[in-house]
């Protein structure tokens, strides 16, 4: 019987086993799997043929067409043609942390790897350090709150470092400071009312037991 395929047509992506870097967009660069930075989705693999001599030969220049600052590398557009380069965040030159802002105008120089070319150094014009990306990847450290036991306050300060100054020893719930937090009676209070259930049922409970008590002695 024949086999018929037209209903389940595929990509030439599907197709080709030979993929290079993807260079479409930071968006569908980040559903891919980006265990290793030349990570590749789309496109046929580049051969030294379809490469020019002045695309691997000396300092280029060009601007950066987008950088992913979680994942830490993106695509330069070079300014005299030819195919983007990608680039990874670790040969950059600046200082901290290393991107590139979007259309940053860089200085590259790259050579070709067997998925495309890659950029062996970037930097700003004349080869100062570059500008990078606005954006930070968010932080996964949940920030503690933190008190002060000098002024008694949550805030992003310790009792060394204070700007009040040395303040006299007070309770640090009821601000008061003729006793300290583990002698405060507001503590002792709220404690006593989240552990007792309803205190009027037991006295009743209790007061009822003692009377039947007292009427059993009289009758006998």
């Amino acid at each position: 019987m024949a086999n018929n395929t037209s209903n389940n047509p595929q990509s030439p992506e599907q197709n080709d086993p030979n993929l290079e870097h993807s260079s479409t967009s930071p968006n569908e660069s980040s559903q891919m799997d980006t265990s290793h930075p030349l990570a590749s989705t789309s496109g046929s693999r580049l051969r030294p043929e379809d490469i020019s001599p002045h695309e691997i030969a000396g300092v280029r220049y060009g601007k950066c067409k987008w950088f992913n600052v979680a994942k830490g590398w993106g695509f330069l557009t070079p300014n005299d043609g030819g195919h983007e380069v990608f680039v990874h965040q670790s040969i950059i030159q600046m200082s901290g942390f290393r991107s590139l802002g979007e259309q940053e105008e860089v200085e590259f120089e790259c050579h070709l790897t067997e998925r495309g070319l890659e950029a062996t150094r970037v930097s700003g014009i004349q080869g100062s350090d570059c500008h990078g990306s606005t954006f930070r990847p968010r932080s996964k450290k949940r920030h503690r709150r933190v008190r002060c036991y000098n002024c008694g306050e949550f805030a992003n300060h310790i009792a060394s470092k204070c700007h009040l100054g040395p303040q006299p020893k007070r309770c640090h719930l009821c601000k008061q400071d003729d006793h300290l937090f583990a002698n405060c009676p507001t503590k002792k209070n709220q404690n006593v009312d989240q552990s007792s259930g309803n205190p009027d049922e037991e006295n009743s409970g209790a007061g009822g037991g003692n009377e039947e008590e007292n009427v059993a002695k009289d009758q006998s």
